[in-house]
């Protein structure tokens, strides 16, 4: 039966395949004769530019689907009349477009009139939060990377370590899709590959409630479409330096010495036709190279073999970045067309390890590699229904290691680690090696039609073959006839050890929903239905009491060769399925007024690595406490969302938005109770316990471009409040002693204000343009600290009952450009943190500061501790990113 599934998931996932999400928008009209007003029948309707297009029915009433997000130039053409080209006309993903025409009849042919298209700032048909960023609003804002854009959006928050949140969901619950196909490395639901700005066409973020055609989410879709290649020839260069500028040294160290050219970026893109192919084959190729020295410095005092250092400032959170994508288009015909596309990504980088600061030379070092190619092919049947079907590959591993080869000799002995309590590290090297792939193959088909003028059907199904493969562990001493070999030779330690985790799985997916989208002129519905299974293919403890394999507690196991006790500690995990229902509706109450309600149910499978965590159940036969380990048979995760709100426009240029919401999360994954073995050692596995609600106010107020300036506000004001805001936190809670959590406390990321206000002031070659952002502090968890001579032992309170202080900085970005040659040249300076505010991000629990803690009052000197205790605990991770300048130049033609 299990082969029969796989068989049949191969098929459905070659052959058709999945669930698409938006990349493309809508364009509806109606054509009329100027002066009676009567509908006009086969006006020729265009994009020009492009092969699509359509003609009006009976009733003068056109709709074109499958129009990639931009603006267009719209043609009305008819025999006998003026014909009428209406510019910039913009199209969204998901949204559909209105542009009505009026024609005037004429006995002899005349020139186009052009007229410039209506900016709609009242989406009808939006019936729920959602986020849209085009590229002509990412080149104006004082942004660099994709992460300055996310943060802008409202419910959209960042925690202590940088992870984003959606409307106070765990970061795990955003899925990531690039141009209808799923990025999200299924291991931690992490954004898989990284792509550059400049590659952006529209990005959409989509905080509410959305429809049935996406998944694996709880909390938040971030859906981007990348730029085509042009029926023109274009390109453009882009190279920037930066280095942070700061007074802030006694926590930066080194910080205070300017090098313009320490951090330097170069970028360039060229699209168009290719030559001799009548412009039926186009491309677009972007790249990118990053180097960032970071701000986090440390001194080379002593090098891992414990020899002198030269001293020199090092810098200790450096990273390289290659970034990539090549697309290719081929218009075969006006029906069909296919698309080639490839993104990259490559970072080759260095956390910040305070104890490594005066040894920076020997800690880890890091590297990531990432790579998604997707075969589209688009068959157009007419103006109103198309189906495509999409193959993608999805790879990503990542490691660190300090060196290459795990039997390098400079490897030292893991006791040149030990040294005394807040004490900088004086030789030694770090022995942690680790390795992870994620390799995903998607499968999936989706089926558009504008079945009738009011119901335009999706669906679609969808097949993922995913696998994963993950090795963890330190170097260890090699030992013969069990003892040591001197002087130390590094040794890996075996795969059926407590010592290494090392596991393999091949998990599957598959899903298929239906969605109808009804549009009226009072009233637009979008209703749908959703359909996943999931099969982890993990195994699971016949026996939790005798979980390890190769150390069996039951007497008439132990004689039995491991492949035959498989049988007695092991069975497959149950397949898992579930339904969510999606419904949402937008009811204009005027031409300029719009309200809006949508409810869901959303289910996410939980990530891969709680569902194999630490491997094959090796618990030691001594000892106690260990874990959490996965569990294959962990269920999809649920939320419950509503939300209502209302959109307004006002004075022609401006609009707002007030949408409240509610968020009912269950079965969240956390650190199940201990378990005990036969001989009483315990240990621990995930569960589906943990419980969330988060509710909230959202207001957007914003300005389109008109007289020389556009702004946008956006307040966010919520309550994110949970059981655990880690699946671990219980687990540590038990080896503390603690009871588990039995009341709701205020998530990790509870930030109950947020702010953000973006203002762009210029015109058609000049402009300045900031970004504020203010937001209230983020929970802590108290801590009253009695310390000894030697150790601290720390006595907590109630866990995120206080709060940290305010979040405040200001960005800015100025640009002028030239036209020099035949290309246009522009200078840029951008600045962020512009007023290099000391932004606290973590505080220490006996003060609720970033910068004084009691913690050390009580140690004495030590001979053996080369720093004090003092400049130990000045902790850079408790504060932001101070102020970085950057200036370049970008050359387009």
């Amino acid at each position: 039966m299990k082969n029969c599934l796989t068989m049949l998931f191969v098929l459905v996932t070659f052959i058709s395949s999945s669930l698409n999400a938006g990349t493309t928008g809508k364009l509806t009209g109606k054509v009329a004769d100027k002066k009676t007003g009567e509908p006009l029948p086969f006006v020729n309707i265009t994009l020009e530019g492009t092969t699509i297009g359509a003609a009006t029915d009976l009733d003068g009433k056109y709709v074109i689907l499958n129009i990639p997000p931009g603006k267009y130039n719209v043609k009305f053409q008819y025999i006998g009349y003026q014909s009428i080209a209406v510019q910039n006309v913009q199209i969204s993903i998901d949204l559909t477009t209105n542009q009505d025409a009026e024609l005037t009849e004429t006995a002899v042919e005349l020139g186009t009139i052009v007229v410039q298209g209506g900016i709609e700032r009242i989406q009808k048909d939006i019936t729920s939060s959602q986020a849209r960023v085009t590229s002509d609003e990412i080149k104006n804002l004082p942004v660099a990377e994709i992460n300055d854009i996310l943060q802008l959006q409202a419910g959209v928050t960042r925690g202590a370590g940088g992870e984003f949140h959606i409307r106070g969901g765990r970061s795990s619950e955003i899925a990531y899709w690039i141009n209808g196909i799923s990025i999200t490395d299924a291991f931690d639901n992490s954004r898989g590959i990284e792509i550059d700005n400049s590659s952006v066409q529209e990005l959409q973020v989509i905080s509410g409630t959305f429809n049935a055609e996406y998944g694996q989410a709880m909390s938040g879709i971030i859906n981007t479409v990348t730029k085509e290649g042009s029926q023109k020839v274009k390109g453009d260069i882009k190279v920037y330096s930066s280095d942070y500028i700061s007074s802030f040294k006694n926590y930066f160290v080194g910080i205070d010495k300017i090098n313009p050219f320490a951090n330097y970026n170069f970028q360039g893109s060229l699209s168009g036709p290719i030559p001799f192919t009548d412009n039926k084959i186009t491309f677009f190729a972007n790249g990118r190279y990053v180097y960032d020295d970071g701000y986090l410095y440390g001194y080379q005092k002593y090098l891992p073999n414990g020899a002198e250092g030269s001293g020199e400032l090092t810098a200790m959170n450096w990273s390289k970045r290659w970034i990539g994508q090549a697309n290719l288009s081929y218009f075969a015909s006006s029906n069909f067309k296919f698309n080639l596309e490839m993104l990259y990504s490559k970072e080759n980088f260095r956390d910040y390890n305070h104890g490594f600061k005066w040894n920076p030379e020997g800690d880890v070092l890091k590297y990531t590699n990432s790579y998604n190619g997707t075969f589209t092919l688009t068959h157009t049947f007419s103006s109103s229904s198309f189906y495509t079907i999409k193959v993608s590959n999805f790879f990503k591993d990542f490691k660190e290691n300090l060196y290459e080869d795990p039997f390098d000799s400079r490897y030292l002995h893991p006791d040149s680690l030990i040294t005394v309590g807040y004490s900088f590290l004086t030789k030694g090297t770090n022995l942690h090696r680790f390795y992870r792939e994620t390799n995903t193959l998607i499968g999936k088909i989706d089926f558009t039609s504008q079945v009738s003028e009011n119901h335009l059907i999706k669906f679609g199904v969808e097949g993922r073959l995913h696998k994963l493969e993950f090795d963890d562990f330190y170097l260890e001493p090699l030992r013969k006839d069990g003892v040591p070999v001197e002087p130390f030779v590094p040794s890996i330690p075996s795969e059926n050890t407590p010592n290494r985790t090392k596991y393999a799985n091949e998990p599957v997916e598959f899903s298929a929903y239906f969605q109808d989208k009804i549009e009226f002129e009072n009233v637009i519905i979008n209703i749908g239905l959703r359909l996943d299974y999931f099969d982890s293919r993990g195994k699971v403890l016949v026996d939790p009491s005798d979980p390890n394999i190769n150390l069996p507690l039951r007497s008439d196991l132990v004689n039995l060769p491991i492949s035959e006790r498989e049988q007695f500690f092991y069975k497959n995990a149950t397949p898992k399925w579930s339904l969510g229902p999606r419904f949402g509706i937008a009811y204009p109450i005027s031409d300029k007024g719009v309200l809006h309600f949508s409810y869901g149910q959303f289910l996410q499978v939980p990530t891969f690595q709680y569902l194999f965590n630490n491997g094959p159940y090796y618990v030691p036969n001594t000892g106690s406490g260990y874990g959490p380990y996965g569990n294959p048979d962990l269920k999809p995760q649920s939320t419950v969302m509503y939300e209502i709100g209302f959109r307004q426009e006002f004075f022609d240029d401006y609009s707002v938005d007030i949408t409240g919401f509610y968020r009912d999360i269950r079965n969240w994954i956390t650190a199940g109770p201990l378990t005990s073995t036969r001989n009483l050692v315990t240990y621990s596995s995930y569960i589906n316990k943990d419980y969330s609600n988060v509710k909230g106010v959202t207001l957007n107020i914003n300005k389109r471009f008109s007289n020389f300036f556009s702004l946008d506000f956006n307040y966010t004001y919520q309550v994110a409040e949970g059981s655990n805001s880690s699946p671990e936190d219980e687990f540590y809670a038990q080896l503390g002693n603690s009871e588990p959590t039995l009341f709701l406390i205020p998530l990790d990321w509870d930030q109950r204000h947020l702010l953000n206000f973006s203002l762009f002031v210029g015109g058609a070659d000049w402009g300045i343009s900031t970004i504020a952002r203010y937001g209230s502090g983020l929970p802590y968890s108290p801590a009253i600290t009695q310390y000894t001579a030697d150790r601290g032992i720390t006595s907590g309170l109630q866990r995120n009952s206080r709060r940290k202080p305010t979040q405040f900085s200001v960005d800015l970005k100025l640009h002028k450009t030239f036209s020099i040659i035949g290309l246009d040249v522009t200078t840029f300076l951008r600045i962020f943190n512009l007023l290099d505010n000391r932004i606290p991000i973590n505080v220490f629990g006996d003060t609720g500061k970033p910068n004084y803690t009691t913690e050390g009052k009580n140690i004495g000197p030590d001979p053996n501790r080369p720093n004090s205790v003092e400049e130990y605990l000045r902790y850079p991770w408790n504060y932001g990113e101070p102020r970085l300048i950057q200036f370049g130049f970008e050359f387009s033609f």
